[in-house]
């Protein structure tokens, strides 16, 4: 049986290029993360305040009260945010052209994740069919917020997709270029 999923997997693939392409971080409590750039270029992600002598950009931000997440979009128009599952944290690109929450064999070994018991499924990617393997996750996190039941997908060499079967549980809007992500 095939099953068909968008996937947008462009030019991500190329693994040593995917930790760069995070412009993003996660906001904890009432707070922001700030991007803080030196003159000399480099860059320093901090909570709340950029040190002096840097310019600082608000990149997310999060009001507990609210149990809103505001994710900036990074130089290459994406958002992103973490992913946890069973402990473990990863970097991950929100897309709601994916179906599933997707991600590298590597990355589901890292959060203890089975993969000999999944399901293997065919998903149509960007770059052809490949072959997946799909299993239920019993929590999941995308930011601050726990999800519950959410299907996911092991794809090799595949960058973190934070897609529909995830994103279906939490309300998200586009405010002034922002993503917002909020608990339904």
């Amino acid at each position: 049986m095939f099953a068909k999923v968008k996937i947008r997997m462009a030019s991500l693939l190329i693994s040593g290029l995917l930790a760069a392409c995070f412009n993003t971080a996660q906001a904890f409590d009432d707070s922001t993360i700030q991007k803080c750039v030196h003159p000399d270029g480099s860059v320093l992600y901090q909570q709340d305040v950029c040190p002096p002598g840097t310019t600082g950009k608000t990149v997310a931000s999060n009001a507990s009260s609210t149990n809103t997440l505001t994710l900036a979009a990074n130089s290459n128009h994406q958002y992103s945010t973490t992913l946890s599952i069973n402990g473990v944290t990863v970097p991950g690109y929100v897309d709601t052209g994916a179906t599933y929450v997707t991600f590298s064999s590597e990355a589901a070994s890292h959060m203890h994740i089975r993969s000999d018991d999944a399901a293997v499924v065919y998903m149509q990617t960007a770059n052809g069919i490949v072959a997946t393997r799909t299993k239920k996750v019993s929590v999941l996190k995308v930011g601050p917020f726990e999800l519950y039941n959410v299907e996911v997908a092991i794809v090799a060499n595949s960058p973190t997709l934070i897609g529909m079967s995830a994103l279906s549980q939490l309300k998200f809007a586009n405010e002034n270029g922002n993503l917002v992500l909020t608990k339904r």
